[in-house]
């Protein structure tokens, strides 16, 4: 029988009340190199002083290396020389690019492959000119991006290369032709190869000239995306999953036109893709892992895109 009115046991209430309360690990802080991010950004202060000194000098068409490196224009249209890139957040620096040496040949077809975090879109905008290095030399068709003013890039940008997105961009107000010529109107290059007649007959769209975006399909309106960056007459085309929202046979289609492209007109093309099926179209394929090239493998007998494995 239990005793009526008698105190608890205060050392048991005690140990159970320990027993109830669980510790939580402390979260271990990620130690920050204070040494390395400072001078991570004495080097960033020391590429502003030398793009204020070169940039012009560059754009003129004067070699100059942070590298010591004189490319060789005669042979390569993209020349990288460790080059490296790094974000900071707050006092943390975050490599993307890890020291990347590579030569890619003129008028290559050339498909960047690598997973997601790779670096591959990073290398993809650092040799477009949409984004800048943190350290190493940069040479695109002799210039070096990597002591280029922000307004010169753009320059250069305009001057010298096409781009082609997963989203076409086109103005809705304006017909397929009108959005072409956008592109040639941004363009200062006078030497034409291709007129926009012989642009639309290339993407297969002649009879579409004056449809508007909203009149045509989604792979209508990537053809007209190609032909906006062709329409500059660039030296390079650069792709960022040009086929990424298409279906398998708009996606074809597309490729085909790049590939006629590249043939027709000896314009380099570089591609980055997901798709590791594309790459089989490629003269060359670049795979990046890690902020570094893993691989690069030489295509001798390329296929044709419609004889590539889509799924």
């Amino acid at each position: 029988m239990a005793e009526m009115g008698k105190a608890p046991n205060t050392e048991e209430t005690k140990t159970k009340g320990k027993q109830s309360k669980v510790k939580e690990p402390k979260e271990k802080k990620e130690k920050i190199d204070y040494t390395a991010v400072k001078e991570f950004k004495q080097k960033l202060k020391e590429q502003k002083k030398q793009t204020k000194l070169y940039s012009k000098q560059i754009l003129k068409g004067e070699v100059i290396s942070t590298t010591s490196t004189k490319p060789d224009t005669s042979k390569y249209v993209i020349e990288l020389v460790d080059v490296k890139k790094s974000y900071i957040t707050g006092e943390v620096e975050t490599p993307v690019l890890k020291g990347i040496d590579l030569k890619l040949e003129k008028g290559d077809f050339i498909v960047i492959l690598g997973p997601s975090g790779s670096g591959k879109t990073t290398l993809l905008n650092i040799i477009s000119g949409l984004d800048k290095v943190s350290s190493g030399d940069v040479f695109v068709i002799g210039y070096n991006l990597s002591l280029l003013k922000d307004v010169d890039l753009t320059k250069f940008r305009r001057d010298n290369v096409g781009f082609i997105f997963q989203q076409y961009n086109l103005l809705t107000n304006l017909t397929a032709k009108e959005n072409a010529e956008v592109g040639e109107n941004l363009s200062k290059n006078k030497n034409k190869d291709m007129t926009i007649k012989d642009i639309f007959e290339t993407i297969g769209m002649e009879e579409q000239m004056n449809k508007y975006p909203h009149q045509m399909s989604g792979g209508q309106q990537q053809r007209v995306s190609i032909a906006r960056a062709l329409a500059k007459n660039p030296d390079i085309l650069f792709g960022d999953e040009p086929t990424g929202a298409l279906d398998e046979e708009m996606g074809r289609k597309v490729l085909e036109i790049l590939v006629d492209v590249n043939k027709k007109y000896k314009t380099t093309v570089i591609i980055v893709t997901h798709n590791p099926n594309i790459a089989d179209i490629a003269n060359t394929v670049i795979h990046v892992r890690n902020g570094l090239i893993d691989q690069i493998k030489k295509n001798t007998h390329p296929k044709k895109p419609s004889e590539i494995d889509w799924s």
